[in-house]
């Protein structure tokens, strides 16, 4: 999507071999992977845009990130709550890092911090963690939050929280938080560009809003039906 006017500049589908994706993610060398939440497969595209299998793990792979050298980082939730590390290539098999995440949601929306371990909110228990991925021991963050779906670090390496349950964007320093956005509750993921604009999905209606400095919005995409699942 071009960030400014909101155009589909390019769009990936069953054809292409993109199959349920819930959450994608940028390699060091330009590739992209991406998690298929009901299928199990971890895949991406090649620079050269060949696909390439990473894993194929249980249904309910959901977040997914890189670490700066590479490292690919996945874990499941809603269907499952394993936290793993994959090889980008499908060459070795997945690694457990943890499996003692639930009830019902491993991580979701994850980044990798400034500090070289991997953050990521727990849905159901109003908690960011992070992992120390060698020796796969975990450290609590922050608490308080009412849904936390996603983190992301801004370029100041700021850690940066989206609540679903509240529909805001909060920026953690410490023991401070601090509320830069307040959209509607029913988010699912955000991203920053390299100024800091924050871009942010909503599962709830469909839509993708950018967060302007002033704290304004600009709708990029506009929200409607999700989730259909019947009709008479």
């Amino acid at each position: 999507i071009n960030p400014e006017s909101g155009e589909i500049v390019k769009k990936y589908t069953a054809a292409d071999g993109v199959i349920g994706p819930d959450d994608i993610a940028f390699a060091p060398d330009g590739s992209y992977y991406w998690t298929s939440i009901l299928t199990g497969e971890v895949a991406g595209f090649l620079p050269s845009g060949e696909k390439i299998i990473a894993a194929q793990l249980p249904p309910g792979p959901n977040p997914i990130t890189f670490s700066g050298d590479g490292r690919l980082f996945v874990a499941q939730c809603f269907l499952g709550t394993n936290l793993y590390e994959l090889d980008p290539a499908g060459v070795k098999p997945p690694r457990l890092i943890s499996d003692n995440l639930g009830p019902g949601c491993g991580l979701n929306g994850m980044d990798w911090g400034p500090d070289n371990r991997l953050y990521g909110p727990r849905w159901f228990t109003g908690e960011i963690v992070s992992f120390n991925v060698d020796d796969n021991t975990m450290r609590s963050e922050a608490t308080g939050f009412q849904t936390p779906a996603a983190v992301k670090f801004d370029s100041q390496g700021r850690l940066n929280v989206l609540d679903t349950g509240t529909g805001q964007v909060i920026r953690v320093e410490g023991a401070n938080k601090t509320v830069i956005g307040t959209l509607d509750p029913g988010l699912d993921n955000f991203a920053f560009d390299a100024d800091d604009r924050i871009f942010v999905s909503s599962f709830s209606d469909g839509y993708i809003k950018r967060v302007n400095q002033d704290g304004s919005m600009t709708q990029l995409q506009p929200g409607g039906m999700v989730h259909a699942g019947g009709i008479v």
